[in-house]
Order: structure tokens, then C-alpha cells, then sequence
């Protein structure tokens, strides 16, 4: 009876310590990761990009199915190459840095696709409104290290971003690419 309860207690243990690997999840290396997004402005691209985000995950391609990420961008750290556009997105009518500060990214589940690719799907909540969003994304281990890379669309109309004159499509765009790079590191 004793050596029966050791047997499952070690089983137990095993497979706590195995489940463990996503659990203790990653810490994101934020110097080697960036989140970008391209809008166009009377046709012309325009890139900008997030300065300061941070990242709580859980991703192992092994156990995909039990994965998690959540992200969160700080909006006063957007950075578009004039300094007067940066000023101008972060005006109630583009970002409203002031009543938003924060992006969020929840995810809600992670698929292997066909070809060794995966696809996040889940929650984006930009200037206080939320949408389902998917995105294809490559996981690809170096070292310790997993590398999470990827790219959607969104509209920016869908989240309230860009009022008065700037909703018209014809002068700026309503689609907009984000594409992220994450470089995430085993917690310690």
C-alpha cells in the first residue's frame, strides 16, 4: 500500500513538475523585441512604434494548447519619425494617451497550423474598446530563448481611433498592420 501511494505521489509530481514548464512561463527581453504597426496617410506609409510594453507568458510549443501571453503596451511610449506626428497620435481624437494609457493583448487560445506555423487568437483592447483579434505567428527556440513572431491587421475605426476629419478613409487609411517580435526568456 505504502510503495503503491509512493509510485502515484511520484507520478503526481512528475507531471506537476512537467506542466510546470508552461506555468513558470517566460520574461520578456524587451531590448531584443519591438511592436510596430504601418498606417497610410494620403496613400504614403507611415510606421510608428512602442518604446515600453511588457509581457506575461507561458508559451511552449510542445504544449501549445496550454500557452498563454498577455501583453501590455504603455500608449505614451508610441514613437512615429516626426515628433510632431508623436505629439499629434497621442490627442484624444488618435490614441487619447491621457484617458488610455494602456493597450492591452489577452490571449484566449493557441493552434498549431499546418506547416509548422501557429495562430494566437484573443482579446485587443485599444482606447476602451475590445476585439477579437487572430494572428498567425512563428515560435522558433534559440538557446533558452523562444522568439515569438507575427503580424495582423486592424481597423482603427473599429477602436475609435482617428475622429472628425481623420475618420475619412480616403485621407487616412482604416487598415493598419501591427507586427510584433518577442523575445521571451525562462523565468529564473
Amino acid at each position: 500500500m505504502l510503495k503503491r501511494w509512493l509510485w502515484q505521489s511520484a507520478a503526481v509530481l512528475g507531471f506537476g513538475l512537467a506542466a510546470l514548464g508552461v506555468q513558470a512561463g517566460q520574461a520578456l527581453a524587451p531590448e531584443q523585441s519591438e511592436i510596430t504597426f504601418v498606417g497610410k496617410q494620403m496613400g504614403a506609409s507611415a510606421q510608428g512604434r512602442f518604446q515600453k510594453f511588457t509581457a506575461d507568458a507561458a508559451l511552449d510549443p510542445a504544449a501549445i494548447d496550454k500557452s498563454r501571453i498577455r501583453v501590455v503596451i504603455d500608449m505614451n511610449s508610441v514613437a512615429l519619425p516626426a515628433s510632431d506626428f508623436t505629439t499629434e497620435v497621442k490627442r484624444k481624437r488618435w490614441f487619447d494617451t491621457a484617458g488610455f494609457p494602456e493597450a492591452t493583448f489577452e490571449s484566449k487560445q493557441f493552434r498549431k497550423l499546418d506547416g509548422g506555423a501557429y495562430q494566437v487568437d484573443g482579446i485587443l483592447t485599444l482606447k476602451g474598446v475590445s476585439r477579437d483579434i487572430s494572428a498567425p505567428l512563428s515560435l522558433k527556440t534559440e538557446g533558452s530563448d523562444l522568439l515569438a513572431e507575427g503580424q495582423f491587421e486592424i481597423k482603427r475605426l473599429d477602436f475609435n481611433v482617428g475622429d472628425g476629419q481623420w475618420a475619412d478613409t480616403d485621407t487616412v487609411a482604416n487598415e493598419v498592420q501591427i507586427k510584433f517580435k518577442l523575445r521571451l526568456k525562462p523565468r529564473p
